[in-house]
């Protein structure tokens, strides 16, 4: 006997005051009802009904059962509501981890147009190094991550180009002069702390382009990319950053784009979807970023 098919017609018997009435309502015979509540006061050690000259009335225990089961299936229902909603992707809970830019200055856009279209579904986006959320991913803490590195699994997408600029503030372009790469070691720099993925993007990139990076002119190192232009802005010295980070200054003529002969620093970044924590909410999020592929700074969606 399921319990809670046994509840339901104890239900309906409650309600129709009749076996016979509850029979109907339900689509059952009378002695599979009769079953049912056999079955119950068995189970209960009580009677359940009363027999009166008009069907059943519920006993005092019949009584306490029913107010019981009402909201047994009032959570059962709101639970089926609820699983269908998840089902149908029109609500639920995405975490999502991203390394800094992307989680930043990408996502927020990207995710503000994916809410328009689904206001029932909720997104958190966590930030961090490439290397702590892809452990993070890999954990299962997080069913999507975008980052700045390319994780060693076959299943990465490519989503976005980034590049990384040299960026100084406007006034002191006048004293910068930057006729090759080599004179980039005279420059006072600003970099981002190890483990920074970006970091590791530049240094690689001026170590291949023949730059002893341990005679680099580092006056300041900082733990993110918005101190990294704090400090840019307030003429701390150059700074290299993503351009999706100071699109906005460098319209604005707050940061200006210092070109640097023989060096162009580009990466990719990668999403990772995990498709055993994938509801509907999820697939349709991810859908989101690998539709949104390509998409070049300036360009975030409506």
């Amino acid at each position: 006997m399921s319990y809670l098919q046994a509840l339901s017609v104890f239900c309906a018997v409650a309600e129709e005051g009749s076996f016979t009435a509850a029979a109907k309502r339900l689509g059952l015979t009378q002695p599979t009802v009769s079953f049912h509540i056999d079955n119950l006061e068995k189970n209960f050690g009580c009677p359940l009904f009363m027999r009166t000259a008009k069907g059943v009335e519920l006993t005092v225990y019949g009584q306490t059962l029913y107010e019981n089961s009402r909201r047994v299936n009032a959570i059962l229902e709101e639970a089926q509501n609820q699983i269908k909603a998840l089902v149908a992707g029109t609500s639920g809970h995405i975490p999502v981890g991203a390394s800094t830019i992307p989680g930043e200055y990408i996502l927020p856009g990207l995710t503000a147009a994916f809410l328009r279209h689904h206001p029932g579904v909720k997104v958190s986006i966590t930030t961090g190094d490439s290397q702590t959320i892809l452990t993070a991913y890999f954990s299962g803490h997080f069913p999507i991550a975008v980052v700045g590195a390319k994780p060693d699994d076959p299943t990465a997408q490519p989503l976005w180009q980034d590049e990384l600029v040299l960026v100084v503030h406007p006034a002191l372009l006048a004293e910068i002069h930057l006729p090759d790469l080599a004179a980039l070691a005279n420059l006072p720099l600003i970099l981002r702390k190890a483990p920074s993925g970006s970091r590791h993007t530049l240094l690689a990139a001026l170590t291949a382009s023949g730059i002893d990076v341990e005679r680099l002119k580092v006056s300041l190192e900082v733990t993110g990319n918005a101190a990294l232009k704090q400090a840019v802005l307030h003429k701390a010295g150059a700074g290299f950053l993503s351009r999706w980070a100071v699109q906005a200054e460098v319209a604005t003529g707050r940061l200006a784009i210092l070109p640097v002969p023989g060096l162009r620093i580009t990466r990719t970044f990668y999403g990772l979807c995990n498709p055993a924590l994938m509801p509907a909410a999820v697939s349709l999020y991810w859908q989101t970023l690998v539709n949104s592929a390509g998409m070049q700074v300036g360009s975030m969606p409506e």
